[in-house]
């Protein structure tokens, strides 16, 4: 499933720009593409990579494999490889001390049944969102588009 975010919309009819559920594959497989290494593949292959699981460990392999075949075709090179992110960052346990902060300087502090209440991949696009330095408006749209659905 592709899950998608209200603030990226202009981006999904051309798969213009990495989405967050797509970052999120990347961090939890250790893989980095660039945005100019996203654009040389085709929209069909974007659309796979976006489409693709990761779940179970074979799934992580597979879209890791798709990755370096694209990359391999389009760049001549294996994908360039990072530590793999742990979950446990976005995890529903606690609020992550970067979501609290940004979330309380610009509404009300994200609570923790909130934060338990939403999905791995909503906590991982907050916690993406707090970290960042691009795009300081994404947090704020992500939270109010979670908030919105109570």
């Amino acid at each position: 499933m592709f899950h998608r975010f209200r603030y990226e919309a202009e981006f999904y009819p051309t798969l213009s720009r990495l989405p967050l559920h797509v970052r999120m594959k990347l961090d939890l497989t250790g893989i980095k593409i660039s945005l100019k290494d996203w654009l040389a593949f085709s929209f069909e292959e974007r659309t796979v990579l976006c489409h693709l699981l990761i779940e179970t460990t074979e799934e992580k392999q597979a879209f890791s494999t798709y990755i370096n075949f694209l990359s391999q075709k389009y760049l001549g090179k294996p994908a360039a490889m990072t530590d793999v992110m742990n979950s446990s960052r976005w995890s529903d346990s606690e609020v992550p001390l970067p979501v609290q902060q940004k979330s309380s300087s610009c509404s009300s502090a994200v609570t923790l049944t909130e934060w338990a209440g939403w999905q791995a991949h909503e906590r991982h696009a907050l916690y993406k969102t707090a970290i960042s330095d691009n795009q300081p408006e994404a947090f704020e749209q992500v939270l109010k588009q979670l908030r919105e659905r109570k």
